[in-house]
Formats: C-alpha cells, sequence, structure tokens
C-alpha cells in the first residue's frame, strides 16, 4: 500500500469539546469568534493534531467570509482574520518542529450544505476572488471544501487556478442521499461542471463517514488524480428518495449515529480500498481520530 497524506480533523467541534463558546453555523460566525477570543487553544488545538501525527494541518479560516462575518459586523476584518488565522497555525508549525504543509479553506460563503443560499455566480466568484488572493503565497494547499452545489465549486476553483498552492476540490453530500450534493446533483454531474478546470486532488468531505466510500468508487472512475475523504465522526442510514429536502443537515442528524475512533478507522480503511490517497477528519473528529489513522496507515 502506498503511503498515505493524512490530515487533521474538526476544529469548531474540536474547541466546543474544549470549553470554547463557539456558536451556530447558522445564525452567527460560528468557529471564527475564537479567533477574537480564543487564539491560544486555537494553537493547541493545530498542536495536538500534529502530535496525532498530522502532515498538514488546516487553518480556521472556513467561517471568515463575508456574509458570515457580516452577521457579526465584522466583514471590515476579513482580511485581518484571515491572516491571523494562517499565523496561528503557521506558529504551531514552527513550534512543532515539523515538517508540516499549511493548508487553508475556500468554504462555502454563506451557511454550510444550504446550496439554496448560494449568491449568484459573479458575486461568489468576486468573494472567493478576494479570499483567494489573499491566501495567495501564504499556504501550501488551498482546499474549496464542503462544497454543495457545482457552481459553488466551480467559483472557488476558477479563482485559483495561477495559484501556487496545491489546488484541492472536495464536495459535501446531501445529509442521507449517497452520492448526492445538497443541490440534488450527483457526483459525476458535479464532476462534469468543473473537470477542465486545474485540481490536484478531488474529496469528499463533511458527511458520515460510511457516505464517503461509494462516492470515491464514482471519483476513481472519473479521475487518475488523488482522490480522498475527511467525513464527519457518524455514520449515516442512507435513502434512494431522489427527492431533496432544502435542509441536509437535518436529514444529516436525523440518520447519524455517532461512532468513535475505531469504527472510523474502520470505514476509513474502506476508503483505501477504493483508492484513496488522502484521508483526514471533519466535524466531531478529535486528535483521537487522528492518531488513530496514523497507527493504521500512516
Amino acid at each position: 500500500m502506498n503511503k498515505l497524506l493524512i490530515g487533521d480533523g474538526g476544529m469548531g467541534s474540536e474547541l466546543r469539546f474544549r470549553g470554547v463558546e463557539v456558536p451556530s453555523h447558522i445564525e452567527s460566525i460560528w468557529s471564527a469568534l475564537a479567533l477574537t477570543t480564543n487564539t491560544q487553544i486555537i494553537k493547541e488545538v493545530h498542536l495536538d493534531y500534529i502530535e496525532a501525527g498530522a502532515q498538514y494541518i488546516t487553518a480556521n479560516n472556513y467561517a471568515v467570509t463575508q456574509p458570515i462575518l457580516e452577521r457579526a459586523d465584522l466583514a471590515n476584518q476579513l482580511e485581518d482574520l484571515t491572516l491571523l488565522s494562517l499565523s496561528i497555525a503557521r506558529d504551531a508549525i514552527q513550534e512543532s518542529g515539523k515538517d508540516i504543509k499549511l493548508a487553508a479553506s475556500l468554504p462555502p460563503l454563506e451557511t454550510s450544505y444550504r446550496a439554496d443560499l448560494i449568491l449568484d455566480y459573479s458575486k461568489m466568484y468576486d468573494q472567493y476572488q478576494e479570499l483567494a488572493n489573499i491566501l495567495e503565497g501564504e499556504v501550501d494547499i488551498i482546499i474549496c471544501e464542503t462544497m454543495a452545489h457545482s457552481l459553488e465549486a466551480k467559483a472557488a476553483l476558477t479563482t485559483i487556478q495561477d495559484s501556487t498552492s496545491e489546488k484541492w476540490l472536495g464536495w459535501t453530500l446531501h445529509g442521507n442521499r449517497s452520492n448526492t450534493l445538497p443541490s440534488g446533483e450527483n457526483i459525476n454531474d458535479a464532476f462534469e461542471v468543473t473537470k477542465d478546470l486545474k485540481c490536484d486532488a478531488y474529496m469528499i468531505n463533511c458527511c458520515g463517514v460510511n457516505m464517503v466510500t461509494e462516492s470515491l468508487k464514482k471519483l476513481r472512475k472519473l479521475t487518475d488524480k488523488p482522490i480522498g475523504g475527511y467525513a464527519n465522526s457518524e455514520t449515516i442510514e442512507t435513502i434512494s428518495d431522489d427527492s431533496i429536502e432544502i435542509n441536509a443537515e437535518e436529514d444529516h442528524w436525523e440518520s447519524a449515529t455517532t461512532i468513535d475512533e475505531n469504527r472510523y478507522a474502520s470505514e476509513v480503511s474502506k476508503w483505501v480500498d477504493e483508492g484513496a490517497s488522502i484521508i483526514a477528519g471533519c466535524c466531531r473528529t478529535r486528535p483521537s481520530h487522528i492518531k488513530k489513522l496514523v497507527e493504521l496507515f500512516g
């Protein structure tokens, strides 16, 4: 088996586990609040993931977008907070003394999983371009992640075509429907929209751990680029209903079973069997999850 690239796990959920206030991702600024109140704990989380064996860590910039920051009248701090998130992660890497890659996010601009809330394409492009300009030259990897709609993914990925960073694209899946984005598009259709853009790796993220496997089977047939996944610490009872409700997150929770590190790693082994070469964790995965992945696959 080829050596896998193993990343870190959840940040917002981990901050909450550690007693940091992380407000609603629907109504407030979620993990971005910690950039104004708890920078030391953010660094400690990064360090714990590095200690667990992560080979790349992702800066805490997921909720640092114009629409989300506007909820707290902080849109004028977009650049400052983005650069602060990078600085904290960079300090953790330096303190660790290890050769760790730094990733940053081009996330959903509005509430995650809500394909119905995406902006029109030109507005998405402009806002992603602003973020891409801030990140350029600052990180090893830019991940267009948790993409809920093909146009959202296209807008984000288009803005980093000339970036010196590695360019990754990660789609999220509708709460309990396999191979289906919250937009209702399937993985094949979503890939078709971005297939002509430069991309160094394709991922499935922020969904039930068991849902990643089926989508990797699809991706493996669509590209010879690296594929992988980073999921939430839940399994999902999926359904085959083609109708799509607006709130994928509600469907997720109604179908979710919380799992531990061992079960998570067991599911990830199926990704590896399907050709995954990048593995990590998303919401509610912790340093202990990453440590288990390193023990088994590192």
